[in-house]
């Protein structure tokens, strides 16, 4: 053969064929399913060209499902890390991301697609799942689904070479409306801080830290008594055993007024402490960080919901939404876009755009100053020449 010999081993009649499908790259044995030399040359050269340009692990990625390539590891054996998509998860990815990807996989990707091999999944496949989804669940959640199926095929194509092709990219994604939350204004965060301070004094810590550090929630669950550095006046964000923040860096965030006295009041308060903010009950929070319970503040949502009630905000405020008024105050009080992301610890502009809003009052007063720069002259004319009788 051109490309490849055939050849039998020791006491079998099936005929193999031995071919290279790149320069340098290792043979691989096929059996043609033939004991007759002509017709085994004629299905190996099929082979052959089946598997024309591809590297070992593609061939071998045709007998590899998907269920297996993502399989998620068994809480029960400390020692299964799972499948090869999920520990590429976990040596890449935020902790964020791989519950989000672990959802969708334990629900949606293996239950669907886990019994196929990843030549086995067409675009058609996965049209009439998408179909189906968008009959039962909101259009975002479908794209964040099938941003998590394309990862996977992704992964399996440039990393592992299990497969040449992503079906996903000849899918269409359902379109949602790029349309910005509404967040409350400065006056109104202010209200909500007082509120906190009266109604809930011992959260009041945790919401101020979340506003004015602008902390994701999971970075405040963290914070221990000695992040609080008053020699060199910042409040130190950390990576640490078993947990490290979403962009995985290290960042300090400056201590300032009223921020710096609570903090510094708490960490004086309670120095053996674990966690720098403190739980107003004794309930535990499943870390899933940590790995075991812990005495980590939840997500608040009624408390905030209460207070949001109380300080009169029309607009819906959770937890995260702090952060982004951090982002959208910031630069209304002139700080910088860099200033800004450094702050909140982002590493790009796309991130930063999402988390900066225009507030309603800001539009007004552009759209003012727009009409201002054109001037009441050609008003005036319109109105004479509008009192005149309209011609035929």
């Amino acid at each position: 053969m051109e490309k490849g010999c055939l050849y039998r081993r020791p006491g079998r009649p099936t005929i193999y064929v031995k071919f290279r499908p790149r320069r340098g790259g290792k043979p691989i044995h096929l059996s043609t399913g033939k004991t007759n030399m002509i017709a085994a040359a004629r299905e190996a050269e099929k082979i052959v060209a089946r598997y024309e340009g591809r590297t070992p692990k593609e061939v071998k990625g045709q007998h590899i499902t998907i269920g297996h390539f993502c399989r998620l590891p068994e809480k029960a054996k400390p020692n299964d890390h799972g499948g090869e998509f999920w520990q590429y998860l976990v040596a890449n990815r935020a902790g964020t991301t791989r519950d989000r990807y672990h959802d969708v996989i334990r629900t949606q990707l293996i239950p669907a697609f886990g019994h196929l091999t990843f030549e086995q999944v067409e675009p058609e496949l996965l049209e009439n799942w998408k179909q189906k989804r968008l009959k039962q669940v909101e259009r975002a959640t479908v794209l964040k689904e099938l941003n998590c199926f394309s990862a996977v095929f992704r992964v399996a194509r440039k990393v592992y070479r299990y497969t040449r092709y992503n079906p996903v990219t000849d899918i269409e994604k359902p379109t949602i409306p790029k349309r910005k939350k509404k967040i409350p204004t400065i006056e109104e965060i202010k209200e909500f801080l007082n509120a906190a301070a009266a109604f809930t004094p011992w959260y009041y810590p945790t919401f101020l830290t979340l506003y004015q550090g602008g902390l994701r929630i999971d970075e405040a669950r963290h914070l221990e008594p000695a992040d609080v550095d008053e020699r060199d006046n910042v409040l130190r964000v950390r990576v640490k055993q078993g947990w490290h923040p979403k962009d995985q860096e290290d960042r300090d965030i400056p201590l300032e007024e009223p921020m710096r006295s609570v903090l510094l009041s708490l960490k004086g308060q309670r120095p053996d402490a674990k966690w720098l903010l403190p739980r107003h009950d004794k309930r535990l929070y499943f870390c899933r960080r940590c790995g075991r319970h812990e005495t980590h503040i939840g997500r608040l949502r009624k408390t905030i919901v209460t207070l949001a009630e109380a300080a009169k905000i029309p607009v819906h405020v959770t937890h995260h939404m702090l952060r982004h008024c951090n982002s959208t105050h910031n630069r209304k009080m002139g700080a910088t876009d860099y200033e800004v992301m450094e702050l909140l610890g982002q590493q790009s502009t796309k991130v930063h755009s999402l988390y900066t809003h225009a507030e309603w009052q800001g539009i007004v007063e552009a759209s003012k100053r727009l009409g201002q720069s054109i001037g009441s002259d050609g008003l005036s004319i319109w109105l004479s020449k509008a009192q005149m009788p309209i011609k035929p």
